[in-house]
């Protein structure tokens, strides 16, 4: 290295030493966790609005800008809609190079960064009066969700022993908060299809208020200061003469170094095998809007109705994610949420297609999406985390994102091939039919070939400790 680069390089962490030694020298009041998870709560409910609210109006944004403006019919449509949803991967695919920086410049910039661009993204779809605007606003939102450093803030903020259950208190939280997308379909929207933009401008604005409020409020995590100290405090020289396998395992992010770390290791591999099973399973979570406004033929109102007791049913299924896999471990969690989200599917397809009440068919895909996405962040955000070091944590918990975006598209193609050959009345049974095989694929790889990570301290977390396992086994 050049003398007068690392001269600059070792000023330029000389500086950001004094700021990081500065911000690890705060002392924690006995409030400050509890403000921080209310701000991290409300977030979460930006964030769950984000994730879910084009869902829930799929069949009226469908009908709005293909059916009614373009004269296709449903199927067509939505296969349309699903092939657009692909022009926006390559913005998608931007995540490699984004999120990776918090491994490096911390989570609190990022926390800011990304609450306030998914309210810019619910607000231009509430501006939106063409399918352009639309993409525009909806592919903000879906690269800023996949994000969830909420959840990094969560994770590293909790002792071992509570760590799943505060994730699951805080998304349950923030999923009861989603009951503001019916109440503003009977109040704004007043259950009429075209009014369905109105609906997305109030989570526009409690995004960009809670963005102000984390800026202001939010602490930088110690589990990141502690390895970020650390890492400045080792002399530059000695960090150039490591070995290249201790340069990799001290890497301060990237999505390179993550990748190869993990497909190095045994436990994150099978964990990338498990999560391929596990994704194949998601065109589910994104169409039973579709399957009860065309499959069923349910009323505006009657889908105001499910999506009341949508929620409930998804807050208590993710909260005993959390009690279920702090007590049992998380390989158990896995295996029973995946299990009950297939039983929960069905009962919404039997609920829906004979017309049974509206809060049954919402409380049954209430509890699929609580238990599907149970069972996916304890194998994408936390167990992911718990494996992977604190400096390349953030790096490697992008291969989950990546994971859900190539494999879910995947079953999107098929999706497309499939859904305008057959007609609306078979469409969740063809979801279905996706569902079982990668939730139970998914099963047996994270029973058979992954380790308990249940208790773990993720500051002391190499990655490496399941290699070792592994060897003592060959013994």
């Amino acid at each position: 290295m050049e003398a007068s680069k690392l001269e600059k390089r070792r000023l330029r962490e000389e500086k950001e030493l004094i700021r990081r030694e500065r911000q690890a020298k705060f002392k924690e009041n006995k409030f400050y966790l509890i403000y921080l998870f209310m701000i991290l709560s409300l977030v979460f409910i930006t964030d769950e609005i984000a994730s879910t609210i084009s869902i829930q109006f799929q069949s009226n944004i469908v009908n709005e800008f293909f059916v009614e403006n373009m004269g296709m019919t449903y199927g067509e449509g939505l296969s349309l809609f699903s092939a657009l949803g692909f022009i926006t991967y390559p913005v998608t695919a931007l995540i490699i190079l984004y999120r990776p920086l918090a491994d490096k410049f911390g989570r609190k910039p990022f926390l800011v960064l990304n609450t306030f661009c998914m309210a810019l993204g619910l607000f231009l779809v509430y501006l939106s009066q063409e399918i352009v605007v639309y993409m525009i606003g909806g592919t903000l939102m879906g690269f800023m969700v996949s994000h969830d450093m909420q959840a990094v803030y969560i994770l590293e903020c909790s002792d071992p022993k509570s760590r799943a259950r505060n994730y699951s208190i805080v998304k349950a939280i923030a999923i009861l908060g989603t009951l503001l997308i019916p109440l503003l379909r009977e109040t704004l929207m007043k259950n009429v299809s075209s009014e369905w933009h109105l609906v997305y401008l109030v989570p526009a604005i409690l995004g960009f208020v809670l963005a102000f409020v984390a800026l202001l409020f939010a602490k930088e995590t110690h589990t990141f200061l502690e390895k970020r100290i650390k890492y400045l405090k080792t002399p530059i020289e000695e960090r150039e003469k490591a070995s290249k396998e201790e340069k990799m395992n001290n890497a301060q992010g990237g999505i390179i170094n993550g990748l190869k770390f993990a497909f190095k290791h045994h436990q994150l591999r099978w964990l990338i095998i498990g999560c391929i099973f596990f994704y194949f399973a998601s065109l589910a979570t994104s169409t039973y809007n579709t399957v009860m406004a065309e499959s069923a033929m349910m009323s505006e109102q009657d889908i105001t109705y499910a999506l009341y007791l949508y929620p409930v049913g998804n807050a208590l299924a993710t909260l005993i994610t959390g009690f279920v896999s702090d007590r049992f471990g998380r390989k158990t969690t896995i295996i029973a949420m995946g299990t009950a989200s297939l039983i929960c599917y069905s009962l919404f397809i039997t609920s829906s297609m004979l017309n049974w009440t509206p809060f049954l068919t919402g409380f049954a895909i209430g509890g699929f999406m609580g238990c599907y996405w149970g069972a996916g962040d304890t194998i994408g955000s936390i167990m992911f985390s718990e494996s992977s070091p604190t400096n390349l944590r953030s790096s490697i918990t992008v291969i989950n994102t990546l994971l859900n975006g190539i494999v879910g598209g995947v079953a999107s193609i098929i999706s497309m091939i499939v859904v305008p050959l057959i007609p609306p009345e078979g469409f969740g049974y063809f979801y279905l039919c996706l569902t079982i095989p990668g939730l139970l694929g998914a099963v047996i790889v994270i029973l058979k070939c992954v380790g308990e990570t249940k208790g773990l301290d993720l500051t002391k977390v190499t990655g490496l400790e399941w290699d070792k396992q592994k060897e003592n086994l060959h013994e």
